[in-house]
């Protein structure tokens, strides 16, 4: 396993701020347009930005300590910043966002399903454009469309 900290030259107990200064002196330094050809510099710039890709993000850095630190239950950083995310249609790990309450109050707002286009029952009923806001612009404006 690729140790981040060892390809940006920081200890593991950098700061953000000293992640971002080391990145952006190796990257400036590998750099592919200062290093036209280069296979090598390429390469580098390459690792260089898949480190602090993790690094930089909480969640990822996280992750990316407790398997170099052996206490992940992930077989890999990725696996585990892959897992701490929330999953579609699930609720946001650690968010307090439910996705499907969500979806529910999109349809009762715009009175369709999203993913289907299909109007929601109540305006069904009616038999109106669920998008049809004149109403709304008339008691709005104060008049009314002829």
């Amino acid at each position: 396993m690729k140790n981040y900290y060892t390809v940006l030259g920081v200890l593991q107990t950098a700061s953000p701020e000293e992640l971002k200064k080391a990145f952006r002196k190796l990257a400036i330094k590998y750099h592919p347009d200062r290093n036209k050809g280069d296979q090598a510099a390429e390469a580098k710039f390459k690792e260089i930005n898949e480190a602090y890709g993790f690094l930089s993000d909480p969640e990822g850095k996280a992750a990316y300590d407790a398997k170099l630190n052996g206490t992940s239950r992930f077989g890999s950083p990725e696996a585990e910043a892959r897992a701490s995310r929330p999953q579609p249609g699930a609720t946001g790990a650690g968010t307090g966002i439910d996705l499907n309450d969500l979806e529910r109050s999109f349809e009762r707002f715009f009175g369709f399903n999203p993913q289907t286009k299909e109007p929601t029952q109540m305006n069904q009923k009616v038999g109106k454009n669920p998008m049809d806001t004149t109403a709304a612009f008339e008691k709005f404006f104060g008049f009314k469309k002829k």
